[in-house]
């Protein structure tokens, strides 16, 4: 069973989420009511991650159907909170996929909204856990049976999806089977996402790990410390 936290949920009529800023200091989550917040917790990178960001651009439809509904809203005024939320981070491909998945749905009702919402963030969990067994399986493959010194960069686990994680999923599955002897996160310059994030997702998994410089990772390399790299993709 994991011992992390959820990255984001609806709950109590809110979107809540792990204020990824605090960590690893403080573990903190904060309840969103309103979209000049979530827009904020965005921009601030409170959530951050292509597949968490899609989410919250979903459940933040569902959070601007409400919040306009108690301030009576116009139609106009909506498309303005969903326009706000869809360009908080205009290089998240996945933020603005999400919110023009759902927006359609809008004059159909807001519980057609929040299970299309919800589907979405069923379906990146499902993904991560297939993408780690068969991530597994393949480095598996490749080397056999011996336990696996593993290279990876920025943060690509729970902290960055619904849960578990995409390129991290795969050595949390590999963990799962025993067969990581350790993993080397690069710190991740400037904001620090592999010494401060991944670090401490690989802490509270119990996984072994060291914070490698960004400098140093092509010598570790290049010296055979390490016996490949899991890193994520970008679109």
């Amino acid at each position: 069973m994991s011992s992390m936290p959820r990255t984001i949920e609806w709950r109590n009529s809110a979107v809540v989420l792990l204020d990824q800023t605090l960590l690893p200091t403080e573990v903190k989550s904060i309840e969103i009511t309103t979209v000049s917040v979530l827009v904020d917790a965005i921009q601030r990178l409170a959530v951050r991650g292509a597949p968490a960001l899609g989410v919250a651009g979903a459940l933040g439809v569902v959070l601007a159907m409400d919040q306009g509904i108690r301030e009576s809203w116009s139609p106009t005024q909506l498309d303005e909170a969903i326009n706000s939320i869809r360009n908080a981070r205009p290089t998240a491909v996945n933020l603005a996929w999400a919110v023009d998945k759902v927006r359609p749905l809008v004059p159909q009702g807001r519980d057609v909204v929040f299970a299309a919402a919800q589907q979405i963030a069923a379906e990146d969990e499902a993904a991560n856990h297939a993408m780690g067994k068969l991530g597994a399986d393949w480095w598996l493959n490749k080397v056999g049976d011996r336990p696996l010194r593993l290279l990876t960069h920025c943060n690509t686990g729970s902290l960055a999806t619904t849960a578990w994680g995409t390129a991290l999923g795969v050595i949390r599955e590999l963990a799962a089977r025993g067969r990581i002897e350790v993993v080397f996160a690069d710190e991740t310059r400037p904001l620090l996402q592999g010494a401060r994030l991944t670090a401490w997702e690989l802490d509270q998994e119990g996984i072994p790990y060291k914070v490698l410089p960004d400098g140093a990772a092509a010598m570790a390399i290049m010296t055979g410390e390490i016996d490949g790299a899991l890193i994520g993709a970008d679109r």
